[in-house]
């Protein structure tokens, strides 16, 4: 028996109940997480101090930057550095609990299972990051990156230590009505919540309609919007990640030799 997801819930969730939701496959699950797992994950939640801070990065399309708090496991997707660098962490620079839920999330085959059949792919490979918003983050409208194949988000605020009126919930958005990509929440013919506190996790299947979005936090300082992320990619776009990298690597040993 799995130690934090709830194998039960994940091999008899309908695959239908994903598809079937619109404009694209999506899903607000309650209790992925155990109960038990869920608190004991959000008491030991990574210290703000291993994040490193984003703000003003450059997006696609002239969208809005996305400003948070990032931080990345094993290697970041943004810089190509590695655990031990600002904002990316190594296994053991977790909290114990997260050690182990990193371990379980690899290792579990139900949860394999169940991600081949929500995003209808035989294989996949995964990474891992976790967001924490404050007060003025957002995200703009925007659809993610075709090398992504899906994303599970599990949040872990509660009713205690978030309240809905900061904004927050994940929005799915449906019927744009201009034809630029840097579209705001008023382009939409409709915007769609999901609440994000009390175990809850979102997971979707990227597609050309998969734009979703979260408006402008209104937080007190010192309360934040707290999340891990599990990205499903290609297994060839990591190969392609782990070609370039291992390009780059190449490079800086002959320049280094005719130092």
């Amino acid at each position: 028996m799995s130690l934090f997801l709830n194998d039960r819930l994940l091999r008899d969730f309908a695959t239908e109940d994903f598809a079937s939701q619109r404009p694209f496959p999506w899903y607000s699950f309650q209790d992925v997480l155990r109960p038990e797992a869920f608190e004991a994950l959000y008491r030991e939640f990574p210290s703000l101090e291993l994040f490193e801070r984003h703000n003003g990065i450059t997006r696609a399309y002239g969208q809005r930057p996305h400003n948070r708090y990032y931080l990345a496991y094993e290697r970041s997707i943004y810089n190509d550095r590695e655990a031990g660098s600002e904002g990316v962490v190594a296994l053991g620079d977790l909290p114990v609990v997260w050690q182990q839920f990193m371990l379980e999330v690899q290792g579990n085959s139900e949860y394999a299972a169940f991600a081949r059949r929500m995003l209808g792919v035989d294989d996949f490979v995964v990474r891992f990051a976790w967001h924490v918003g404050v007060n003025g983050s957002e995200v703009s409208p925007h659809r993610d990156s075709h090398t992504k194949l899906g994303t599970h988000i599990f949040y872990f605020n509660t009713s205690e230590d978030w309240q809905p009126e900061w904004g927050g919930s994940i929005l799915v958005l449906d019927g744009k009505k201009v034809p630029q990509d840097n579209p705001d929440l008023s382009d939409f013919e409709s915007v769609r919540g999901c609440d994000i506190r009390d175990n809850r996790s979102f997971l979707f299947k990227n597609t050309e309609n998969a734009w979703h979005g979260v408006e402008k936090l209104t937080c007190p300082e010192g309360r934040y919007r707290r999340l891990f992320n599990v990205v499903f990619e290609p297994v060839r776009q990591n190969q392609a990640r782990e070609e370039k990298l291992r390009d780059g690597a190449k490079g800086w040993r002959r320049l280094l030799s005719r130092a």
